[in-house]
């Protein structure tokens, strides 16, 4: 009986070591987890920081079935925001926040966005601006996937601008024979025309710019403006959703990286991604009335942009010279279509605006 057990025992475990190698991996158990590198230049706490954290994230390690890991560093810690561009081009990070601001010669037709100062206030426009822009204007998506070997992934977008000041602020007209920064040449430009004295200062330098008041205030984006807590040493702000914060966020992917994943692990992060984007517009809707209200509990001087002051800061005349200048500017660098493209991008936003009223 012992010497029966035993065979029956040995055909059993063999039996059940042929079934397991005959049985097929499905993908996922084949694939290693892949660990990805993402670079972020600003800290954890901001509104899209703390989006990519909680919501992108885990949805690109949900929807990869665990395939995929991502090790995010944030602030800085592996690439600063002068660095993403060619960092993750070179594949420093595989993945990572770009911001074409900060890259006004690398990719001078992604300013365009910010030469339209007066935007739409809903994500959902926000959003409709960049997905028509990079479909009708081909030439932006060549700009940064073909020429700097990356892939976009998504978008988010900050929230609207605001001004944020040493001294009290109720109207555009305070800010005339005073020191102001901003990150974008367009919009030192807009600065100069109302008055002001532009001045361009490091992002991790505002704040002690401030404090040390080497410069008046700062206009930035609200959530941006909030996270690095600027309203501490400029404690009177200047505030609306019209002003938007045009320059998408991109988060980027090193294109050699992408195309070396396997399909089924693309699938699932461009399924993260769209999910991302489609959730994005909650954290969006909610950011600027809590903000406001936190600053005005916490004392600060927070005033209402009007609609008088608005046609005041677009500043329509000087606006049509801004475009032409760049038109300029960009044929001159070769972009001879760069005429069409303003065309285009001003049809777009036409289109945009009406579209937030609704």
């Amino acid at each position: 009986m012992k010497r029966a057990l035993t065979i029956l025992g040995v055909f059993l475990l063999v039996a059940g070591l042929l079934f397991a190698g005959g049985a097929k991996e499905t993908p996922a158990q084949k694939q290693a987890t892949i660990t990805v590198k993402y670079s972020d230049s600003d800290p954890p706490g901001g509104v899209r920081t703390e989006f990519l954290k909680n919501v992108w994230i885990p949805a690109v390690e949900r929807e990869t079935k665990g395939a995929v890991k991502i090790q995010d560093f944030w602030g800085a810690a592996l690439l600063s925001a002068p660095e993403a561009l060619k960092g993750i081009s070179d594949g420093v990070a595989q993945m990572g926040f770009v911001f074409a601001e900060f890259y006004p010669k690398q990719l001078p037709l992604h300013q365009i966005f910010k030469l339209f100062p007066i935007g739409p206030g809903k994500w959902e426009v926000i959003r409709w601006v960049y997905d028509t822009a990079y479909q009708e204007i081909p030439e932006l998506k060549k700009e940064i996937e073909d020429q700097w070997n990356l892939k976009i992934m998504l978008y988010t977008s900050g929230l609207p601008g605001a001004f944020a000041s040493t001294k009290p602020i109720t109207s555009i007209d305070d800010i005339k024979g005073q020191k102001w920064r901003a990150s974008s040449r367009w919009v030192l430009e807009y600065l100069r025309n109302a008055g002001a004295i532009p001045v361009s200062v490091p992002w991790a330098d505002v704040y002690m710019a401030l404090q040390t008041k080497t410069i008046d205030g700062v206009l930035t984006n609200y959530d941006g403006l909030h996270m690095m807590k600027f309203e501490e040493p400029a404690p009177n702000l200047l505030v609306t959703k019209e002003i938007w914060w045009a320059t998408p966020f991109l988060i980027v992917a090193n294109k050699n990286f992408w195309n070396s994943l396997p399909k089924e692990v693309q699938e699932g992060i461009e399924r993260a991604n769209k999910f991302a984007m489609d959730e994005f517009g909650k954290a969006f809707a909610g950011a600027w009335e809590r903000i406001f209200e936190t600053q005005k509990k916490a004392g600060y001087k927070v005033a209402v942009i009007t609609e008088e002051e608005l046609k005041k800061w677009e500043n329509e005349k000087e606006l049509v010279k801004l475009h032409a200048k760049w038109v300029e500017e960009n044929k001159a660098a070769g972009i001879t279509n760069a005429d069409k493209i303003m065309e285009k991008m001003r049809d777009i936003m036409k289109e945009a605006m009406a579209r937030d009223k609704k």
